[in-house]
């Protein structure tokens, strides 16, 4: 069972997130951890009938355990709510990615200050409020520059949202990877500049991405089959709530 006590972000941590706009925690998930994960995925990707239905599409199966992982919690309830159940899970896939695969792997995308509250980051009475949120597994190792996402640090602040795209190429000096063992967590803000790379490793990229936000808001249409969430816990089918404010109640 994953326990529900969280160690709260250091001040360094909450700082480098303000700063950058993303975190990562190298090897949070075990070995031991990684093969049931793993062998999902594999099965998600070459042979999902072999599945049990509740188990075809994420955040079925193996992958549930990571909706409330306690190493993502302590993390969203510093930027986007302390309270659990004003947290939304908008959606989760897998990205499979080889060498040579034919995918481009370069589309910079977001940045900049935004009304929008799917987009927007702010910093208010010694809190931060990130809006969407962006929580990837790397289920395999990923070498710095040869796979794995890139951000333009910062941007999420950025007062120049229209100009960001003088720097989308990728030798412009401003974009920033990482390098990490499998099974560490990434955990970035939407609003910052970012892009897919080309995978240039020999094993493949296995990166289970889930989407969160705050209760009040909404970007995806949710797209979770009924017995995907049937078969959860009833503490992790709360995280796919509908879009929901306590003022409704008044209604």
């Amino acid at each position: 069972m994953v326990s529900t006590e969280y160690i709260p972000l250091a001040e360094r941590e909450k700082v480098l997130f303000d700063l950058k706009g993303y975190l990562l925690f190298p090897a949070v998930l075990s070995a031991e951890e990684l093969v049931p994960l793993k062998e999902q995925c594999e099965k998600l990707r070459q042979d999902k009938e072999s599945l049990p239905p509740a188990e075809r599409k994420l955040p079925g199966g193996a992958a549930s355990v990571l909706i409330d992982h306690p190493a993502v919690m302590r993390v969203l309830h510093q930027i986007i709510d302390e309270e659990t159940e004003k947290l939304r899970c908008e959606s989760c896939f897998l990205s499979y990615r080889y060498r040579d695969d034919g995918h481009k792997g370069w589309d910079p995308h977001a940045g900049g200050k935004s009304v929008n509250p799917n987009y927007s980051y702010q910093y208010h009475d010694g809190k931060i409020h990130s809006g969407m949120t962006r929580v990837v597994w790397e289920l395999n190792g990923v070498e710095k520059d040869k796979g794995g996402t890139a951000f333009i640090p910062g941007t999420h602040k950025s007062n120049y949202r229209k100009k960001l795209n003088l720097f989308d190429e990728r030798d412009s000096g401003v974009w920033e990877s990482y390098s990490c063992p499998p099974g560490s967590l990434l955990i970035f803000s939407e609003g910052v500049r970012h892009t897919s790379c080309r995978w240039e490793q020999d094993d493949p990229r296995m990166a289970l991405f889930f989407c969160y936000n705050h209760i009040n808001v909404r970007h995806h249409k949710p797209d979770f089959p009924p017995e995907i969430l049937d078969a959860l816990t009833p503490e992790r089918r709360r995280f796919f709530n509908e879009v929901y404010h306590p003022q409704f109640d008044r209604w």
